[in-house]
């Protein structure tokens, strides 16, 4: 069975999104121990941030977070969908298309009109989704796009 909770319904998985998220996209940046402190203040009951955790049989498989200052320097274009990461042995389920989805809707509800991502290398997968790319940028020899989605 598939479910998506928080972690501020779940703290015992921040742990786990802490090290998924460092090992993917923090790595060269903080300590671990620095990923799972910011995770755990994540963990509350306030809309930003929130980090979502998709469940298969009770067993943590993905991620995503609802943020704010995603990008440096483009607080314009606040809040942001990210961290999107599904465990390599869960991909090809579409999970990362439920992830997104849970958070678009959670945004919705919260009242949230549009939402900013940044991504390199995950451009089809939200374009799919039915999000647009608004502009690129180059960084650390990677071009990327930002992307939104009116909800």
């Amino acid at each position: 069975m598939l479910q998506i909770v928080s972690t501020a319904e779940r703290p015992d998985l921040v742990a786990t999104t802490a090290r998924w998220r460092w090992a993917a996209f923090f790595q060269d940046v903080m300590s671990l121990e620095e990923m799972i402190a910011m995770e755990a203040e994540a963990a509350n009951d306030e809309l930003l941030p929130t980090v979502l955790v998709l469940l298969e049989d009770e067993e943590p498989v993905g991620m995503v977070a609802l943020c704010l200052d995603d990008l440096d320097g483009r607080p314009d274009v606040n809040p942001w969908l990210a961290g999107l990461y599904v465990a390599d042995a869960h991909r090809g389920k579409g999970y990362a298309r439920r992830l997104i989805t849970a958070l678009e809707s959670l945004a919705a509800r919260a009242g949230i009109k549009r939402l900013s991502l940044y991504t390199a290398s995950a451009i089809e997968l939200y374009r799919k989704a039915g999000w647009s790319g608004v502009e690129s940028f180059s960084k650390d020899s990677d071009t990327y796009w930002i992307m939104q989605k009116s909800l």
